[in-house]
C-alpha cells in the first residue's frame, strides 16, 4: 500500500469509526496528538489493530500506545492481530518484537 493510499485508510476509518464499530486510543503531549490508533474485537478471542501511528521523534511511542490500548480495551482477549507487515523489514521487526504466539500465512488468489 501506498502512503496515500494508507492515509485514506486512516482517513476512512476515522470518518467511520463508529460506522465500523471501532475502538480508539490517542496520546496527547502538550495538547498535541503524537500517537492514535483504531481497532476492532473480531471475535471472542481475536482482536485487530488496523491502524496505528505515533510520532518517531519519540523514543517508545508505539510501544505505548500499543500496550496501552490492548490492556485498556482488550485485556480479556488472548489474540491480538497486528495486521500485516507487507514485507517491510522495519515493520516486520517490529511485530516480531512482540514475539507472536503464531503467525498466519497469507495467500493472494488471482483469477485467469
Amino acid at each position: 500500500m501506498s502512503l496515500q493510499g494508507e492515509w485514506g485508510a486512516v482517513k476512512a476509518g476515522l470518518r467511520h469509526f463508529h460506522d465500523l464499530d471501532l475502538q480508539g486510543a490517542v496520546i496527547l503531549i502538550n495538547g498535541n496528538v503524537e500517537a492514535f490508533t483504531l481497532g476492532e474485537l473480531l471475535n471472542k478471542e481475536t482482536a485487530v489493530v488496523h491502524i496505528e501511528k505515533a510520532n518517531p521523534m519519540i523514543s517508545g511511542l508505539y510501544a505505548v500506545i500499543n500496550q496501552e490500548f490492548c490492556r485498556h480495551s482488550w485485556s480479556q482477549v488472548p489474540f491480538i492481530n497486528r495486521e500485516q507487515d507487507l514485507g517491510v523489514p522495519g515493520l516486520r521487526t517490529a511485530k516480531m518484537s512482540y514475539h507472536p504466539h503464531h503467525l498466519v500465512e497469507k495467500f493472494r488468489i488471482r483469477l485467469n
